[in-house]
């Protein structure tokens, strides 16, 4: 069973000298049990699991084999993680997938909108949304995200679409979920944005970037915080 985090109270006048890097190193703090944080012995990425349970199956692998910090990068088509966002968020397919003059814009709102179509009849039923989008790579990832979680394992997101999209779904379907994630980076503008919004989740860095590459950015900067908080 998934026990929430406590902060623990910071020493040396708080947080205030590592601005606003300061409330990631808190809640990572908390995650952990004690201030201030100390840097991950075992960094692990997500790997790709078709469907939900594959998901749970190898986060529990992660966990098992020492990992203390999952990265969830994602990376996938984006289209089914936007039409989801769209779907868990209420918002409108163009909403979801911002204004932007990008080739293929066009055709992706396209997708979204049939995505958000298909998936109507089943917003209750979070499993047959994630069929009729036909996106089981992204139930294989919030299967990670919520199993990390359930096993009081930090993970930290980028802000693609795909990796924000898995951590909603996962916090819906086990709520406080939230509690064990960090965002790495701010999102673009559209549903990935709305969805690290609904989360509550702030970018360890502010970087508006929506490319899975986003995540190794932000370890570095994360992991640079741990060591200047520990000196």
């Amino acid at each position: 069973m998934r026990t929430d985090p406590v902060a623990p109270e910071p020493v040396e006048g708080g947080t205030s000298r590592l601005g606003t890097l300061g409330p990631p190193l808190l809640k990572l703090a908390a995650m952990q049990g004690s201030w201030p944080p100390h840097e991950p012995s075992r960094v692990a990425a997500a790997p790709v699991a078709n469907g939900w349970d594959a998901g749970l199956a190898a986060a529990d692998a992660l966990v098992d084999e020492g990992a203390d910090l999952v990265v969830v990068a994602g990376g996938g088509p984006p289209a089914p993680a936007l039409a989801l966002l769209a779907s868990l968020l209420s918002l409108e397919p163009v909403a979801s997938v911002g204004t932007s003059a990008q080739p293929g814009w066009t055709a992706l709102v396209a997708e979204v909108r049939a995505g958000v179509r298909a998936g109507r009849a089943h917003l209750a039923d979070p499993p047959g949304l994630i069929t009729a989008l036909d996106a089981q790579p992204l139930a294989g990832l919030a299967g990670v995200v919520a199993r990390c979680a359930e096993r009081r394992t930090p993970v930290l997101l980028s802000g693609a679409a795909d990796a924000v999209a898995a951590a909603v779904l996962a916090d819906r379907v086990g709520p406080g979920t939230v509690h064990w994630l960090l965002a790495g980076v701010t999102a673009p503008a559209g549903g990935p944005a709305r969805g690290l919004a609904d989360l509550g989740l702030t970018g360890v860095v502010d970087l508006r970037l929506g490319l899975p590459e986003g995540a190794d950015l932000a370890l570095g900067v994360l992991l640079g915080a741990i060591r200047l908080a520990r000196a």
